[in-house]
């Protein structure tokens, strides 16, 4: 990275991760002024890429590979960024601001940016070696299952979580047959509560899929290829395929004793980490929000905090980030959307009918202010809910179930 004599004409910025987080952290530091070299790096090999698609329009052959990807080529050079892909970092020295690579060289840097995103979490389960047994994080995990689900006429899904509900949706409107085995009785309850958790059931059962709850995939038998799973309540389900999700962590790989790390790169309101000069942006974080550290992995918040924490690169320490969490899934006909935040609530508000699978439940605290808010096919709430949310005031709980109130006036 540095000339012949060892020496630099300009600072250098060196990001890895090229997802969204990291994508738009180098685009933001261009815009926004920043003269020095920057450095886009990825363990993936493909070019950057949208992964939210990989388990809907992608899978559906809604859309395809170009229609998937970040930025087109042509814009990294346009914005002379460095795009070195195919590398893993293997460690960093805050002292001399080195980073060692896999099979590569070392580079130097001025200011280091992690956008590491998130880790799959596995399961470990007798048989999960045959053929036909899919995680899916990566643009080559999406691929093998494509290409396998050509003759695929059923598939288990482990896991009632986002991803496992969109690969269920996607497949099933690929004329597959979709059976889901979630271990918990009500699938993210602890999220969104017990109505919300029965209308996700309901969904999928009213469009074929069949959902076990309280259940969980001990063994799968096959040959060379799965041929069925085996619950721990005795069923034995025929499948040619299997896809499992059931979470991910924050991806802290590139690790430091000097770097906090729990739940996520721990960094302040302006991207920082315990380390100067080093910053945290997107699903690989644990920032500040009301007062207290919290860890989401959503495409919304990787964009926005990338875009505040490369400004306060620019200009250190000027402009908090005071962004309000939201992310969305469209699942079949439905899109559900989300804003806030709300590990616990003292009440909710339903607006709206959980039967016409058209509504807004609202979380409360215990003095009536709106923490967070679910909404499913009401997009027309987003902007109003979005305001309630960031402006934590007190509501008029009677008022807030009224339909016949409009929510600006609430």
């Amino acid at each position: 990275m540095k000339g012949a004599d060892g020496l630099s004409d300009r600072d250098i910025t060196i990001i890895i991760g090229a997802g969204i987080a990291g994508v738009n952290a180098a685009e933001s530091l261009r815009k926004e002024g920043y003269q020095g070299r920057i450095v886009l790096m990825d363990s993936d090999r493909q070019m950057p890429y949208d992964r939210p698609p990989l388990s809907k329009e992608w899978m559906k052959g809604e859309t395809d590979d170009a229609g998937i990807l970040l930025r087109e080529p042509a814009i990294y050079e346009k914005l002379d960024i460095d795009l070195n892909l195919g590398v893993e970092v293997t460690g960093i020295d805050p002292d001399r601001k080195t980073l060692d690579t896999k099979n590569g060289p070392s580079y130097e840097w001025d200011k280091l940016i992690l956008a590491t995103g998130s880790s799959l979490r596995t399961l470990s389960i007798p048989g999960d070696d045959l053929e036909g047994i899919f995680y899916l994080r990566r643009m080559d995990d999406a691929l093998a299952i494509k290409n396998y689900m050509q003759d695929v006429e059923q598939a288990v899904i482990i896991g009632a979580g986002f991803i496992g509900a969109e690969l269920a949706s996607s497949m099933s409107e690929m004329g597959i047959d979709v059976t889901i085995v979630e271990r918990s009785a009500s699938p993210m309850e602890n999220i969104f509560g017990r109505q919300v958790s029965a209308s996700f059931l309901d969904l999928h059962r009213r469009n074929g899929v069949e959902v076990i709850t309280e259940d969980a995939v001990t063994q799968f038998n096959g040959e060379a290829k799965v041929e069925e799973v085996v619950t721990a309540g005795g069923r034995r389900i025929p499948c040619q395929a299997v896809m499992i999700g059931v979470g991910v962590t924050p991806n802290t790989g590139v690790a430091h004793p000097q770097l906090e790390a729990e739940g996520g790169y721990a960094v302040n309101e302006y991207g920082e980490t315990s380390i100067s000069d080093i910053y945290a942006v997107g699903d690989c974080t644990s920032w500040p929000y009301q007062g207290a550290p919290i860890h989401i992995e959503h495409w919304d918040h990787a964009v926005n905090h990338a875009k505040t924490v490369s400004w306060n690169i620019i200009h250190p320490q000027s402009t908090p980030y005071t962004y309000t969490p939201y992310f969305w899934s469209d699942q079949y006909s439905t899109r559900f959307q989300y804003f806030g935040h709300a590990k616990r609530w003292a009440k909710t508000v339903l607006r709206g009918s959980i039967e016409s699978n058209a509504f807004t439940v609202f979380y409360l605290d215990d003095q009536n202010i709106v923490r967070a808010a679910f909404l499913s096919n009401q997009p027309k709430n987003a902007l109003p809910v979005r305001r309630m949310v960031q402006r934590q005031r007190v509501i008029d709980v009677e008022a807030l179930a009224d339909e016949g109130i409009a929510l600006k006036k609430v």
